[in-house]
């Protein structure tokens, strides 16, 4: 009886661990999805929440894997629009070796070039980081497979991932398991209050890769609600690396 009781935590332990593997490597694709896929897209972002007027914002962001050199990622994001933040742009390099980050942006009115590079992403604006998947937040979270269903029509898998430290944050992750990008979104606080829902829609196909075409955010506890449109995609830009390097940073093409 004891044999078979120890037998049956063993077959279970090795089950977690598993589909605890089998999680991670879900992410992993998700991660991997679109690299070495130079492209860029507009972002139309219209902000509304009670008692404030709504803003509107327009982004154009482009991203780059050059072939050669130290840099893995760069990205380069512009403002477009209201007229009074044109001159704000915002640029990160990632590293081939795993080192962290350089990121850089032009301050509103100065255009004076500044390192941000330790900053963290203003929460009360909309942006990628939250529904972004890193080697980091894979390795410091706890993630297992909790359902697969259907969502609109597509399979996905759902994903629960929660945070290796004393704020114990807590996400739920909609995952095509067939295209490996997340459909939809969930955050949740340490006392498992729901706090953001992040919803994709309208998706297109473009070169056998499926993109959505909006996304609907709504942070509960601020009562912020995001309503965004992805317009211009191309998957084919003309890119050099000189084109991603921020004047005055003292970085150098390599």
């Amino acid at each position: 009886m004891r044999n078979y009781i120890l037998v049956s935590i063993i077959a279970f332990s090795a089950m977690l661990i598993a589909e605890e593997l089998t999680a991670n490597e879900i992410l992993i694709r998700v991660m991997n999805r679109k690299n070495g896929l130079n492209h860029s897209f507009e972002l139309d972002i219209l902000k509304s929440q009670k008692g404030k007027p709504n803003k509107n914002k327009r982004l154009k962001i482009s991203a780059y894997w050059p072939a050669e050199g130290v840099h893995s990622r760069m990205s380069f994001v512009e403002t477009l629009a209201p007229d009074n933040l044109k001159d704000v742009r915002f640029w990160e390099h990632r590293f081939k070796d795993g080192s962290k980050a350089k990121r850089w942006m032009t301050m509103p009115l100065t255009g004076k070039l500044k390192d941000v590079s330790d900053k963290k992403p203003n929460k009360n604006e909309f942006n990628f980081s939250e529904l972004e998947i890193t080697p980091e937040n894979i390795n410091n979270h706890d993630n297992k497979i909790i359902e697969q269903k259907a969502l609109n029509g597509k399979a996905v898998i759902i994903l629960e991932s929660v945070q290796r430290s004393k704020k114990k944050i807590r996400k739920k992750l909609w995952i095509d398991k067939d295209e490996s990008f997340i459909l939809k979104a969930e955050f949740y606080t340490k006392s498992g209050r729901k706090s953001k829902t992040i919803d994709m829609g309208d998706f297109s196909v473009k070169k056998e890769m499926t993109f959505p075409q909006s996304i609907h955010v709504e942070d509960l506890r601020k009562k912020i609600i995001y309503d965004v449109k992805i317009e211009n995609i191309n998957l084919s830009p003309a890119y050099n690396v000189d084109d991603f390097m921020p004047k005055g940073s003292g970085v150098e093409s390599n």
